[in-house]
């Protein structure tokens, strides 16, 4: 259930565009940090007092720099997930392309179809299966479309010394491709766990409540502009780059149109 409703914040966080979702986030924590502990101050309970503010200045140092380093590591493997996407989605559009071209080179006229067929196969992917990757899901189209071609690359059959030693490389790479699609779906689900988005949120809490300590004063009220707007910055960063298949700044199928235009203008 918890996962369920992630899913459907993220979705929805994800349909905006990065100048949105960074605004969006800016004015959650300028509500979080700086609008909330001016609020409570005015509850004689939450009244800060300079016991408090010195409690304040103690904590809030801590509290930040923990924040901090918490966010950077996350950046720093949200920003490594992302290109380790990237990486994939490269080499399997160029497993593609050097299947297609040991096929032109294997010199059988039967094998014309075939290849037709991996150009129908690459462009399924881009038109049929991408948009699924956002729900971490393969097309059923893209994928009988792939067992259509394996059947027939089983089926050739090699008239020649040079065919026998081109077709192994033919199975060989025809495996790679094969294990480039599962590895893309597998890991277009790839995300932060949710539990560092609770820590965050905690350690956030946890500086609204720093916030409410101390006394008002001209440097406090710019303190707390400037500490939420940098945070709301940190955080749309990690959301964006969070989820590489998802948002404006998700991972999109250049390699393969490239690709696609190679096959193209390649002749038999």
């Amino acid at each position: 259930m918890n996962t369920r409703r992630e899913d459907v914040l993220f979705n929805w966080i994800y349909k905006k565009s990065n100048i949105q979702i960074l605004l969006i986030l800016i004015l959650f924590f300028v509500t979080l940090l700086d609008v909330l502990p001016r609020l409570l101050q005015c509850i004689p309970i939450f009244a800060p007092t300079q016991d408090s503010t010195r409690l304040g200045l103690g904590l809030f140092g801590s509290i930040i720099t923990l924040s901090g380093l918490l966010i950077g590591f996350l950046l720093n493997q949200a920003q490594t997930n992302f290109r380790e996407v990237q990486t994939l989605v490269s080499q399997e559009a160029g497993r593609i392309n050097n299947l297609d071209r040991l096929l032109t080179r294997f010199g059988d006229p039967s094998i014309g179809p075939i290849r037709a067929e991996l150009f129908e196969y690459m462009n399924s992917i881009v038109n049929d299966e991408w948009a699924l990757l956002q729900k971490g899901e393969g097309s059923s189209k893209t994928h009988m479309l792939w067992r259509s071609i394996s059947r027939k690359l089983m089926a050739i059959e090699p008239h020649s010394n040079r065919q026998t030693a081109m077709y192994t490389d033919i199975i060989k790479k025809s495996e790679e491709v094969a294990e480039s699609r599962e590895a893309r779906i597998e890991r277009s689900t790839i995300r932060l766990p949710g539990l560092f988005w609770i820590v965050i949120l905690i350690c956030m809490f946890a500086l609204m409540g720093t916030n409410t300590l101390f006394l008002p004063s001209d440097s406090f009220f710019f303190g707390l502009k400037i500490l939420p707007i940098t945070m709301g910055a940190l955080i749309s960063l990690l959301v964006i780059t969070d989820q590489p298949f998802k948002g404006q700044n998700s991972v999109q199928p250049d390699a393969f149109y490239k690709i696609i235009e190679s096959i193209k203008t390649r002749k038999e």
